[in-house]
């Protein structure tokens, strides 16, 4: 299954063509994407100037997939990944962490562009969109 990251379902949300491509594969199998990146949506809707519009058109787009909680399985794996990040002296942000940590507990592929970030995580099945 397929996880879609913060890029992509922004990218989604604003009706970009680049996106419109992966929404026709996803109408094939079911999605899926993090309560991590479910929060990120939320945060930037409500600070928005559309704020009520915003959140409602998140909600609607986090009802066509399977958002992924972070259980503590995914928190003890994001909880691995942070730490050899910050032992590599690579570090990534802790809620790049998290998604990796759920992708990883849930073998799903994560949809993104931020490859700089989640390529750093050796196990972690990476797909660009």
């Amino acid at each position: 299954m397929k996880c879609l990251d913060t890029d992509l379902l922004v990218a989604i949300l604003r009706g970009k063509k680049e996106a419109y491509q992966t929404v026709i594969e996803l109408e094939e199998t079911k999605g899926a994407t993090t309560a991590v990146n479910a929060f990120e949506l939320f945060f930037g809707a409500n600070k928005s100037d559309k704020k009520a519009e915003n959140i409602l058109e998140v909600n609607k787009l986090l009802e066509k997939l399977e958002v992924m909680p972070l259980d503590i399985p995914s928190a003890r794996k994001a909880g691995e990944i942070f730490a050899a990040v910050q032992v590599n002296g690579d570090p990534i942000d802790f809620r790049d962490a998290m998604i990796a940590g759920i992708a990883l507990e849930n073998d799903l592929t994560l949809m993104t562009r931020n490859k700089a970030h989640f390529s750093r995580i050796k196990a972690l099945k990476v797909q660009t969109w």
